[in-house]
């Protein structure tokens, strides 16, 4: 509800209002958009050019196939799950038979099963969602590799929610429930987004000098809107006062706010195709352009072990990893998208005192256009009060993360995901992670164990990634799969690929003695 909200009616039925405003009416269930268990491998592939584009080069792939993939994230510091079944069972609909009703339905008790937690701070939700579509990697030669692929990237983020509104709004306005408003300033802002991205990758080897290896690599982005969504209020002076129909209950009178909202309509996502007016953005809600960059360093202490003279050229071979350390540094999603078309694009911004919230001004039009509907007849929203135009950043973060090999394909991987991007605009925005990874790698089969700082920093969970032949699955956030701990949120990942790896050398490999000389990073060099 945005703030927008206000208003002064029955609050149990804006709350389903003010989820369906958010949600993605495009049929995909928002619930991780980094796979630890899988991204820092060296045969991450795909995945590994999603965290840094200078990965496609001196891949351990001559062409990886990525045919489809699934991941997903939800977490929130408000409503803790009490419920005797999993998140994830209730979300792949494997709940016990004991918590179904007569019509095969699953049982759920709100109040029961979702606990508040209260502290007085402000409340937050993060969820989000990628289906990771076809895309290829391919490696030219050993110095050059190009990747292209395609996903739909849906996120949705609830931040800076006052804890007497986050309860307004789950509770409603009953005496039983009612918790009186902060003196002044409540605040929310809101935001959902869903995109279509189209990417091409180019990486390079920019230096194989021995001990010392660089690679960098960049991505170009072709952005196109599904859907968006935005609700921002701030300054939000509300009160409760009576209600002549329910003795017991009340409304909420907004006597203060200052408010901006929009959002995409249905036809952004029902008239989607892949024409040319689509893809250059003229018959899309939005479209626009991002870009990564990237660059990696590898320090190779014993590189002679795995090089050859092959036609009176020293080469390498390139079906082996070599590095003693690896660091990884990143910038990503770089770019905006900007939302214009009047055919799709309703928003305003305006400033409003002494309202009500009339419940039967969202009962004239279903789905997403009837809250906006009933937003504009409560806030009284004009022509004056419209905006043609607007745009939305993309997620911007930085990733760094160092990988180190404790034996033979024995890694621990460190990894910092800091985003810059503010949910306090109208942006498209992804949380902030600490990880540390260890993991087994080899050709065929692979297991890690992320153990993380979530949700930007404030939660921690244990996950665990596996790939076995052509198949990935796994989970950031393990626990509540099980319902242990609970759970906050959840996230979980899988998919499928073809992986075509580069063949070894005809020649024998040769050893040579090693030198003692050190790279570039040299305070964490290791003698041998």
């Amino acid at each position: 509800m945005d703030a927008n909200a206000v208003g002064s009616v029955n609050m149990k039925r804006v709350f389903p209002l003010f989820l369906i405003f958010l949600s993605t009416s495009i049929g995909t269930r928002v619930n991780g958009q980094f796979l630890l268990g899988q991204s820092n491998s060296n045969y991450a592939g795909v995945h590994g050019v999603y965290l840094n584009p200078a990965m496609a080069a001196d891949s351990r792939y001559k062409v990886q196939i990525h045919l489809a993939g699934f991941e997903s994230y939800f977490y929130n510091n408000y409503l803790v799950w009490e419920a005797p079944y999993s998140p994830f069972r209730m979300l792949t609909n494997t709940v016990p038979s004991k918590y179904r009703g007569p019509n095969n339905g699953i049982l759920f008790r709100d109040q029961d099963y979702l606990r508040e937690k209260l502290n007085g701070r402000d409340k937050h939700v993060r969820a989000g969602a990628e289906v990771r579509g076809p895309g290829v990697l391919f490696t030219i030669n050993d110095k050059n590799a190009v990747s292209i692929n395609s996903r739909l990237r849906v996120g949705v983020a609830a931040t800076n929610v006052s804890e007497s509104v986050a309860r307004l709004l789950r509770n409603g306005t009953s005496n039983a429930s009612r918790i009186e408003p902060e003196a002044f300033g409540s605040s929310l802002d809101a935001n959902s987004n869903a995109l279509v991205e189209f990417s091409g990758t180019y990486a390079r080897v920019l230096m194989d000098d021995e001990e010392d290896f660089v690679k960098v690599g960049i991505t170009a982005k072709r952005m196109i809107s599904l859907q968006q969504a935005h609700i921002h209020g701030s300054n939000i002076d509300y009160q409760y006062v009576a209600d002549p129909n329910s003795p017991a209950g009340a409304n909420v009178r907004i006597d203060n706010v200052n408010a901006r909202y929009g959002m995409t309509n249905e036809g952004a996502y029902t008239n989607a195709g892949f024409s040319p007016a689509w893809l250059l953005g003229n018959a899309s809600a939005g479209s626009g352009w991002g870009a990564d960059l990237g660059l990696v360093y590898e320090y190779r202490p014993e590189v002679r072990k795995y090089s050859y003279r092959e036609r009176g050229k020293m080469l390498r071979d390139n079906t082996k990893n070599k590095y003693l350390y690896r660091i990884s540094v990143s910038l990503l999603d770089i770019g905006r998208v900007t939302y214009k078309n009047p055919n799709y694009v309703e928003a305003y911004r305006l400033q409003r005192a002494g309202l009500l919230l009339n419940e039967s001004n969202f009962r004239q039009s279903p789905g997403l256009e009837g809250v906006m509907d009933g937003l504009n007849q409560t806030l009284r929203a004009g022509d004056n009060d419209k905006i043609s135009s607007y745009h939305t950043l993309l997620p911007t973060r930085l990733q760094a993360s160092i990988d180190y090999l404790i034996q033979d394909k024995v890694y621990v991987n460190a990894m910092l995901m800091h985003g810059f991007v503010s949910n306090k605009n109208i942006n498209f925005t992804m949380p902030s992670v600490l990880a540390v990874t260890p993991r087994y790698e080899a050709k065929w089969f692979e297991v890690a164990v992320p153990l993380a700082l979530t949700d930007n920093y404030s939660r921690l969970a244990l996950g665990i990634g596996a790939r076995a032949g052509i198949f990935y699955l796994g989970s950031d956030n393990l626990l509540p799969t099980f319902n242990i701990g609970n759970p906050k949120g959840m996230e979980f990942h899988f998919g499928a690929q073809i992986p075509i790896f580069r063949k070894p050398p005809e020649s024998q490999l040769k050893c040579y003695p090693e030198n003692e000389k050190r790279g570039i990073f040299g305070f964490l060099k290791k003698k041998r």
